[in-house]
């Protein structure tokens, strides 16, 4: 995949081949903010994970910067997160969506997020570059459709796991976990209710350097045919 690494002085793009995706869960500094993410989706028949924070494999194929997703059913939705790809040595962080397929969700968690491409951002920024004011960093998703869309999740990066305690933990599980795109997991949704909108937008603002990363897409039902 092709994108545009963002430094302070420059910018360049540069090729990233990551080994597979690793779609981290649950992965909320605050315990109760995790507790009350697992009660959303246990209204949905979703039963929480063996164990938190969750992680799933996914096809390094699924991540997509493309305009659209066409997906297998009506029940989808966006989960807005930061995502970390390696690049020369380099981590660079972007943003992106963890697009699941809700209706699958209650038989397998990790089937219904291997059914969905999962869009980023085209533009990523070093890691090094915003360490230093991490927790000040927002992320916000809105779903829609495009010309009413309402604001769907929104927080501090302060309100997930750092990127190196995720990695640490991935790292226990997965062989080679640095090689692999890694989703940082959610924020939980406002009201608590899935949105299944014909878009999603999930962006990530940094107040300190004054600048932001987008990721918009539109979503697509395959037909059924006879």
């Amino acid at each position: 995949m092709r994108l545009e690494r963002v430094g302070t002085q420059d910018s360049s793009m540069v090729e990233v081949q990551p080994s597979m995706l690793l779609l981290a869960g649950y992965t909320g500094r605050d315990q109760a903010a995790v507790a009350a993410h697992v009660a959303e989706l246990a209204k949905h028949g979703i039963a929480p994970p063996p164990r938190i924070p969750a992680a799933y494999a996914a096809s390094a194929t699924r991540m997509t910067m493309a305009s659209q997703i066409w997906v297998g059913g009506q029940q989808t939705s966006g989960e807005a997160e930061f995502v970390l790809v390696r690049f020369a040595g380099h981590w660079l962080v972007g943003v992106g969506s963890d697009h699941t397929d809700r209706g699958l969700e209650s038989q397998s968690i990790a089937k219904a997020k291997q059914s969905c491409d999962k869009p980023v951002s085209t533009a990523f920024w070093d890691l090094e570059d915003v360490r230093g004011h991490w927790d000040e960093i927002t992320l916000t998703a809105w779903v829609g459709p495009a010309d009413g869309e309402v604001v769907y999740q929104m927080g501090q990066l302060a309100d997930l796991m750092t990127p190196e305690a995720i990695r640490a933990e991935l790292a226990t599980r997965v062989p080679g976990a640095d090689d692999a795109a890694i989703f940082s997991g959610t924020l939980p949704v406002i009201g608590g209710e899935f949105n299944y909108g014909s878009s999603f937008r999930a962006e990530l603002t940094d107040p300190v350097l004054g600048r932001s990363l987008q990721c918009g897409y539109q979503v697509r039902v395959l037909p059924e045919l006879d």
